[in-house]
């Protein structure tokens, strides 16, 4: 009830800093990925979808334990377990896909929305890590602009 909470509220949101938090941003990411099973699917044609899955699962934690990495560095080993709280928004992924749909816009701006609203309830103001999710971004959406 936290995590739903946490989602609209920011000061609940700013408050979660547990370990449990990776197992939550792994579902997360798995969610985004079976929401979009179809397009991940023509993304990578002709290749093994399970070991596409695996590889989409490790590049994800490999990006999330960098900006746990780079928090650690920063600001301290106590803010490393509010990295995967940002995450959280990225659940309302398909939700906001269906909604532009049904206003005839590109489903990829479902992505755009959900990280505004990360950045928006992080209000994080530490410029290499705010520039190295924005880097991130920039090459996902590289990926999915084509899903239009």
């Amino acid at each position: 009830m936290r995590v739903l909470k946490a989602l609209f509220v920011r000061d609940a949101f700013l408050k979660i800093r547990e370990p449990w938090s990776f197992l939550a941003a792994f579902v997360v990411f798995n969610v985004v990925v079976i929401a979009f099973w179809k397009h991940v699917r023509f993304t990578f044609v002709g290749s093994n979808l399970l070991e596409v899955c695996a590889e989409l699962n490790v590049a994800f934690l490999v990006y999330m334990f960098l900006l746990c990495g780079l928090t650690a560095l920063r600001s301290g080993g106590r803010k490393v377990f509010s990295i995967p709280v940002l995450f959280f928004p990225y659940v309302l992924t398909p939700i906001y896909a269906v909604i532009l749909t049904w206003l005839r816009l590109p489903k990829a701006l479902s992505f755009t929305i959900a990280f505004l609203h990360s950045i928006l309830l992080s209000s994080e103001h530490d410029i290499l890590i705010l520039s190295a999710r924005i880097a991130t971004y920039g090459v996902l959406l590289m990926v999915v602009r084509h899903w239009v």
